[in-house]
């Protein structure tokens, strides 16, 4: 019998623009100031911190020294 690994939710993120991503960060602080210190906030900021580490991961990969033939 195989074993069956369960699938990942691929996060949304990825497929967004580095602006579109730091938009959501945005909004997603503002949800963050708006909450008293807990679980839920340090959710949303954990999220916040991997929305920053994909926005730097786009600007890093759109840029122009990593295109071909240079």
């Amino acid at each position: 019998m195989l074993d069956v690994l369960p699938m990942r939710k691929t996060p949304q993120a990825i497929y967004l623009s580095a602006c579109e991503i730091e938009q959501l960060i945005k909004k997603r602080k503002a949800d963050a100031d708006e909450l008293p210190d807990g679980t839920d906030r340090q959710a949303i900021l954990k999220e916040i911190a991997q929305l920053r580490m994909y926005a730097e991961a786009k600007r890093w990969i759109e840029s122009p020294r990593l295109k071909p033939g240079r």
